[in-house]
């Protein structure tokens, strides 16, 4: 679970960045000052969650299995429809990778936690 959850991250962080270039936040009516504290906290909480499951505590297998489903989720009902339409979908392959990258290692790490949950 360690891994998928680092792997997460490798997907998840560059594609929070992508996000901001091309204006999610401001589908939102999320200012870019807003914008940026709000990845700030996301990257804090996402690193706090760590601690956790590497000590292998139950409270960090839920944390990263939710962490997972929510960002597998984000992807599919958000990018999926878009990447699905004619025409390049914002960088091109670069942003489709990171995409299908964080929707891969969510749902694998959702997996793996249930699993997990289920073994203790």
């Amino acid at each position: 679970m360690i891994v998928l959850y680092l792997a997460l991250a490798f997907f998840s962080i560059p594609h929070l960045i992508d996000d901001f270039l091309f204006g999610i936040p401001a589908e939102f009516g999320i200012s870019v000052q807003l914008a940026q504290f709000l990845g700030g906290v996301f990257i804090v909480l996402y690193l706090g969650l760590l601690f956790p499951l590497v000590r292998g505590l139950r409270a960090g297998v839920i944390s990263a299995l939710s962490m997972g489903c929510f960002l597998a989720l984000a992807g599919i009902l958000k990018h999926i429809p878009l990447m699905l339409q004619p025409g390049p979908y914002w960088s091109g392959w670069f942003s489709e990778g990171l995409i299908i990258g964080m929707i891969i290692c969510g749902t694998s790490l959702a997996i793996t936690g249930v699993a997990a949950l289920k073994k203790n």
